[in-house]
């Protein structure tokens, strides 16, 4: 039997680090965890998912916007989809244009793009 883990990482550009807080923490309310370095923050989502940003000074360490869009995308789940939608936006995600108008794809700080989706399920 195989299962996927619950523990994400990514890289990112130093000059991104108060928004990526203000986005996990502030925004998602994330739990932020106890880091073992000091260019590492840790957030964990409420169902247990722990990302790991790895904080960088090195910008060709990073992927770009449009390099992410190549790169696996991740999903949000939530309980009022429409609801969030409106909280990303006011918040400033930058939209990911895709076709299918039944969920909203946008870019994180540090460019990751997410699905959002509902709670309940779904495809």
């Amino acid at each position: 039997m195989v299962h996927l883990g619950n523990h994400l990482k990514m890289m990112l550009d130093r000059s991104l680090r108060v928004r990526a807080r203000e986005f996990y923490h502030g925004l998602l309310e994330c739990k932020v965890l106890a880091s073992p370095m000091p260019d590492l923050d840790l957030y964990e989502f409420a169902d247990g998912v722990v990302l790991g940003l790895f904080i960088v000074d090195d910008r060709a360490a990073v992927l770009s916007e449009t390099d992410h869009l190549k790169a696996a995308w991740l999903e949000i789940k939530v309980d009022d989809p429409a609801a969030w939608k409106a909280r990303l936006e006011a918040f400033g995600v930058r939209e990911v244009a895709f076709p299918d108008p039944s969920r909203f794809f946008f870019h994180a700080p540090g460019g990751q793009v997410f699905r959002l989706a509902p709670i309940d399920g779904g495809l």
